[in-house]
């Protein structure tokens, strides 16, 4: 599989833009959780209040803040300052939208056109006002568009977002990059939805991929059972006959978390993504990016593992180099449109600021049966946004590889799910594993 010239990223992007209706429409459904909740985002650069404080809190605070953007740091970060939301929400004008992982997959794949199914615990009605008309979701046995959903319950503390645009002075730091800093005051822990645990493995079978998440914010002593939980949901997706089970990492407190977590995951997940940041954090630093990559993924036994970064985004595969690529630059490209826009949309072109660099990688065989897929991304210097923006390549990955599955369902005889109108009933007796 040849590398591309910078002008032939762009015409192969332009492809990708005129096929993705056709491709959304053929999807499958796919399985989203399974942490939820509503971000509270602000531009960094606007928060003179924070920057000038005299409450020694507040500016320890902003400390932490410039001194990420300084160094041009986004991530996810839990801070210890039970009074912050109260004072945020005296000093500072948010903005208000969905958040998590597998929440912004959901709604990345359903403003395509492609269903997509959230694990949801949080019925307020400040999360519903939140959540995009066209996802699904459960509602006692039945599948159902969010928008048929009552509210009900208290509402969950907000995470906080806070963007930071390269050039633009922040607390009198000037960012060599554009990123955002996800700052939580607490650990809301994951969705405890008893109708998806229940009844998605009914679903898995004809479902193109699952996407597991959100351990990162799971309190330390709840740790272990929710590994325990969440994974012994996705093996029985797995056994249902779901062949692509994604975890996405996040920023974790810790390494021994992360690890506790990749131990519950190994064989049973598919497949594995992080960005190059979060990468790093967890492996040494070797002679090749590429070897890295497949050591991790031999040593949790899954069929690929996916990095991405700025300007390229790479994974190592068992499965077909030209269908990763297809996923990389499927997911490469919705981030870039919504980076442009600030919010998930289809793209009908490249983004008109878009630039090209030469991967600093080569595509290739790598050790024994892995490929090496690296390619181009459309990258934007000074986004609308950052947020979202990896859970949005996230989608575009898993639209690939569901779409993938289901034309070989289709070869072999089966009947994946289509997308119905009507409440979709799934309280049929459960076939044994």
């Amino acid at each position: 599989m040849p590398d591309l010239s910078k002008d032939g990223w762009a015409c192969a992007y332009r492809r990708l833009a005129e096929d993705l209706r056709a491709m959304a429409a053929d999807a499958p459904i796919t399985l989203c959780g399974m942490s939820a909740c509503v971000d509270a985002r602000t531009e960094l650069h606007q928060l003179e209040a924070l920057f000038a404080t005299t409450d020694p809190d507040a500016a320890a605070f902003a400390g932490l803040l410039r001194d990420r953007a300084r160094q041009g740091i986004g991530g996810e970060v839990r801070v210890d300052w039970p009074g912050g939301p109260a004072w945020l929400a005296k000093k500072v004008a948010f903005t208000y939208a969905l958040g998590g992982t597998g929440p912004q997959t959901a709604w990345v794949l359903s403003t395509l056109g492609a269903p997509a199914l959230l694990a949801l615990e949080d019925r307020s009605a400040h999360m519903l006002a939140n959540l995009p008309a066209g996802l699904l979701v459960f509602q006692g046995t039945n599948v159902v568009p969010a928008a048929l959903v009552a509210p009900h319950g208290e509402r969950r503390p907000d995470v906080y977002i806070f963007d930071y645009t390269q050039g633009i002075p922040v607390g009198g730091v000037v960012p060599p990059r554009s990123s955002r800093i996800i700052v939580r005051f607490n650990d809301p822990g994951l969705e405890h939805d008893a109708s998806f645990d229940r009844s998605t493995p009914d679903l898995a079978r004809a479902a193109g991929a699952g996407l597991i998440s959100g351990f990162n914010c799971v309190p330390s002593a709840e740790l272990s059972t929710e590994i325990e939980r969440v994974f012994a949901l996705g093996a029985n997706w797995r056994r249902s006959g779901l062949d692509v089970l994604h975890l996405e990492l996040a920023g974790y407190d810790s390494i021994a978390s992360l690890e506790r977590v990749l131990q519950g995951a190994a064989h049973v997940v598919t497949s594995l993504g992080m960005s190059h940041s979060e990468f790093a954090a967890l492996m040494s630093e070797g002679a090749s990016l590429a070897d890295d990559m497949v050591e991790l993924g031999e040593r949790l036994g899954v069929m690929r593992v996916c990095v991405h970064a700025d300007e390229w985004a790479a994974s190592v595969t068992l499965g077909d180099p030209v269908t990763e690529r297809q996923a990389l630059m499927a997911g490469s490209l919705l981030a870039a449109a919504r980076a442009e826009v600030g919010r998930p949309v289809r793209p009908h072109d490249v983004p008109k600021a878009a630039t090209f660099t030469d991967p600093p990688y080569r595509n290739g065989p790598v050790e024994g049966p892995w490929s090496f897929v690296c390619c181009a991304t459309p990258y934007l210097s000074r986004p609308a946004t950052t947020l979202g923006l990896g859970d949005t390549f996230t989608a575009g990955c898993l639209l690939v590889l569901g779409l993938d599955r289901r034309r070989g369902q289709e070869l072999d005889g089966s009947l994946p799910y289509q997308a119905a109108a009507s409440p979709i009933e799934t309280n049929k007796p459960r076939r044994n594993s």
